[in-house]
């Protein structure tokens, strides 16, 4: 039998299974001209609690700098396929 590994909401505890729960991606790069010198980081986390799967979003700084919308898609579907997220 294969292995599947699953959202835990997806899980439905036979042998054969491995669940994900808790996922979190840090992404960093290189500083905007704003700052000193150095990088910048953005950590996109999921988790889910019983109940329903949230997602987060933290910055250890004031924000992170796009140029444009399709770098934060970028992200995100860099996150959804990492943390086993679907459309759904």
């Amino acid at each position: 039998m294969e292995t599947k590994i699953l959202p835990i909401e997806n899980m439905s505890y036979k042998s054969s299974e491995i669940a994900v729960d808790d996922v979190s991606v840090t992404y960093v790069q290189t500083n905007d001209c704003t700052e000193d010198d150095g990088a910048q980081s953005i950590t996109l986390s999921t988790r889910n609690n019983g109940v329903a799967r949230f997602l987060n979003i933290k910055t250890e700084r004031e924000g992170w700098s796009f140029e444009n919308i399709e770098d934060l898609e970028i992200l995100i579907e860099d996150f959804k396929r990492r943390a086993l997220l679907n459309d759904n």
